[in-house]
């Protein structure tokens, strides 16, 4: 799935249980809101299982603030989705600074620079390794 307009655009794929996307130049509102439904369209495809994030985002300029309100809204709906862990891969400090921020004001108690990786080998790892931590914490409880 491909979504693009002047300012920027954003493709989404799925790998088994991990969702992907990878956003380039600038992110506004309309591009948030296609992105959604396309993310939306594919967690309705996992049967409520639980799913892992990644944004593979290298070549993301800044999110426009209507844009970083919408992807607070996000945020927390992907988690009351099923999505159980998540994975970056940003380059710019402004989009690390506004990605915190939408992790902070959608109430979610995450340091993003614990989940920041140089490569998508390194964040798939690590989204594969949380949702399998999280799996045997469920099942030994």
């Amino acid at each position: 799935m491909k979504f693009s307009n002047k300012h920027g655009q954003v493709s989404l794929h799925r790998e088994q249980n991990i969702i992907i996307a990878n956003f380039c130049g600038n992110l506004n509102a309309s591009l948030v809101t296609s992105f959604s439904n396309g993310l939306f369209e594919q967690v309705s495809q996992l049967a409520n299982k639980p799913w892992g994030y990644i944004s593979d985002s290298q070549n993301l300029l800044a999110a426009t603030p209507q844009a970083e309100q919408q992807l607070t809204v996000l945020a927390s709906a992907m988690v009351r989705n099923g999505c159980i862990a998540s994975a970056y891969i940003f380059d710019s400090a402004i989009v690390i600074n506004q990605m915190q921020r939408i992790i902070h004001n959608a109430g979610l108690s995450v340091d993003i620079r614990h989940s920041l990786f140089k490569s998508l080998a390194q964040a798939k790892t690590f989204v594969n390794q949380t949702m399998n931590d999280k799996a045997a914490q469920f099942h030994s409880a």
